[in-house]
């Protein structure tokens, strides 16, 4: 009886997960319609992901408009960064249209190394923004660092989010067929997904950071990047704030 309790129980919060998931995408599509909220919106979702993935979350509606209005405005100077890139990645591609020569091959290579850049900043950008406190600049810069010192982690990420990419281009069927389905919780559970790998990582990063003598111990290749990294990580004073808003919020009610 105690084991098909526990059966049930995991049931029950499995299904409570996704129902998280459910809400969250929708709030994530919603938010995201003026363009410019995108990275505020993406940096909120995280922000609950990162806390679903460990049992730590909260109601979802509270915690998720608490991390978007905390974290709008670094998330959307960051986002628009990324929107200027990718404007000028556009402009770019029209310009390749009337080059020829030298001038097509450069544009091509510029184009290509945007594309690394963003390739190897993104999967890191937004739930970095919902765990630290920092500058735009070192925002990306530490996306970028992390993506190239933690190559697996990295691929991980980048096949989450790029194999669906992937799929649609080689069938146009595959969307149209599942694009209600990224309205409903596709995006919510990639985001899951991604967090879990995330979590692993920033985790193993803050436990070199706080111990010295581990990050001189640690393998030659590894702790140069790491060091790199985590001397701009800032602090992890945002976990504790929002921790210290939700005790506060359930104390109050």
């Amino acid at each position: 009886m105690a084991q098909n309790g526990n059966i049930k129980t995991n049931i029950f919060q499995k299904l409570e997960k996704f129902g998280d998931l459910f809400i969250i995408n929708i709030l994530f599509i919603i938010t995201s319609i003026p363009i410019f909220t995108i990275g505020a919106a993406a940096t909120a979702m995280y922000a609950f992901t990162t806390k679903l993935v460990k049992d730590q979350e909260g109601p979802v509606w509270k915690s998720y408009w608490s991390a978007f209005k905390k974290n709008f405005k670094p998330a959307t100077k960051v986002w628009l960064v990324i929107l200027a890139i990718l404007a000028a990645m556009y402009v770019e591609y029209v310009l390749s249209f009337s080059m020829g020569g030298l001038g097509y091959a450069l544009i091509l290579g510029l184009m290509a190394l945007e594309a690394v850049f963003l390739s190897f900043t993104l999967p890191m950008l937004f739930p970095m923004v919902a765990r630290y406190e920092n500058t735009t600049g070192n925002y990306i810069k530490n996306s970028f660092l992390i993506c190239i010192a933690n190559l697996g982690s990295w691929f991980y990420l980048f096949f989450i989010w790029v194999l669906p990419i992937a799929l649609y281009a080689s069938n146009n069927k595959i969307l149209y067929y599942t694009w209600v389905l990224w309205l409903l919780i596709l995006i919510g559970v990639l985001a899951y997904a991604s967090s879990m790998v995330v979590n692993r990582l920033y985790d193993k990063i803050e436990s070199k950071d706080g111990s010295e003598t581990e990050t001189e111990e640690a393998d030659d290749d590894e702790a140069l990047p790491m060091g790199m990294i985590t001397k701009h990580l800032i602090d992890t004073s945002k976990i504790n704030a929002d921790e210290d808003d939700t005790e506060q919020d359930d104390a109050r009610e």
